[in-house]
């Protein structure tokens, strides 16, 4: 496939399949992680798998390369799993969402606002996923866990989603951009580095991020108000084996590394609500904060713009998410309110 470029081409050619020194009865592991500049990829997940062989005494043994490294393109994970250059593949839903709609029911604005909450989403949904990943891209689900929340980062003084009305607003996806048009914005697409130079010079006023990327960008300098109210869904990830890999292990080996990826999934949970946090923390001036300390106000949301952002998922995201969803699976729909909207209180 000519998407993957001369980088997969050199991978193809043994690379990253194993060494002829290595004992006959370990299994080598071709593992593609996302973009290497979070700090899940950096402390948890690049570790976890140059010491997977210490963790399964031996039954493995992992090559792991970030999508970054090897200048491929957030939409390109899955495809990089069916075609075989990898044997699990982590990413995060909303890049894939074209491709695969029904996954991203995973993550819709408006479903979650607390990590709670999305985990109790992601445990309810996660027969659905596990059916389309075998289904549609003959994977299987291994984890499944979040970045920090997509969150506002506004010039001047905002003080609910009300004031978001006029204003222009770099969202996260088409979900974002269409709540955000609902609330009186509009939106705007702008790529992550050039937020800070476009909210220093008007381009827009507002701006979509994780608390902890925004603040590692500096936007805290040129915005004002921080409100946590997660427009922009959460960033959830999995991880997916591809199944012709998976269904080559002995059973026990499928339990070994089964076991400790749920130990990694729950590391990255938890870095994901500390991060949350620290970040809020940093951009606002307040301890802890591992990052820098800014001084943005922070906009605690109410239970009535949670209410708003909720009953616009139903009437305005849903129904946009339904057009591609249904087309990829006739089920969509029910599904989702069977599984998520059963647990969320959100009924057709």
């Amino acid at each position: 496939m000519q998407f993957f470029g001369k980088a997969l081409t050199a991978l193809a050619c043994g690379a990253l399949f194993a060494s002829a020194s290595w004992a006959a009865d370990v299994t080598n592991v071709r593992v593609l992680g996302w973009y290497g500049n979070q700090p899940q990829s950096q402390k948890l997940e690049r570790p976890f798998w140059e010491k997977i062989g210490e963790r399964t005494q031996g039954q493995f043994k992992a090559n792991f390369r970030t999508i970054d490294e090897l200048g491929l393109k957030g939409f390109e994970s899955l495809r990089t799993l069916q075609s075989g250059a990898f044997d699990i593949v982590s990413f995060q839903i909303s890049f894939v969402s074209g491709e695969a709609p029904v996954l991203m029911g995973a993550d819709l604005p408006g479903a979650a606002f607390t990590f709670g909450d999305l985990q109790r989403n992601l445990t309810a949904y996660q027969p659905v996923l596990e059916k389309e990943l075998d289904t549609r891209f003959n994977a299987k689900l291994l984890t499944t866990w979040s970045f920090p929340f997509q969150i506002l980062y506004c010039k001047g003084q905002v003080k609910s989603l009300d004031d978001l009305r006029g204003k222009k607003v770099r969202v996260s996806g088409a979900l974002s951009a269409k709540l955000v048009e609902s609330l009186g914005g509009a939106s705007v697409t702008l790529a992550g580095p050039e937020v800070y130079q476009g909210l220093m010079q008007g381009v827009v006023d507002c701006a979509v991020t994780g608390s902890q990327y925004g603040n590692s960008n500096d936007w805290f300098e040129v915005s004002d108000s921080l409100l946590p109210i997660p427009v922009g869904g959460a960033g959830a990830v999995l991880h997916v084996a591809r199944k012709a890999f998976w269904d080559k292990l002995s059973a026990e080996q499928q339990a070994s590394l089964a076991g400790e990826l749920k130990k990694l999934e729950g590391d990255l949970w938890a870095m994901g609500r500390e991060s949350h946090e620290n970040g809020i923390n940093c951009n606002i001036g307040r301890t802890p904060c591992d990052g820098k300390l800014g001084k943005m106000t922070l906009v605690k949301s109410t239970p009535a713009d949670q209410q708003r952002v909720n009953d616009l998922l139903k009437s305005d995201l849903i129904p946009l998410w339904l057009q591609d969803c249904n087309a990829a699976s006739s089920t969509c729909g029910d599904d989702w309110f069977k599984t998520i909207g059963a647990a969320a209180g959100i009924q057709p």
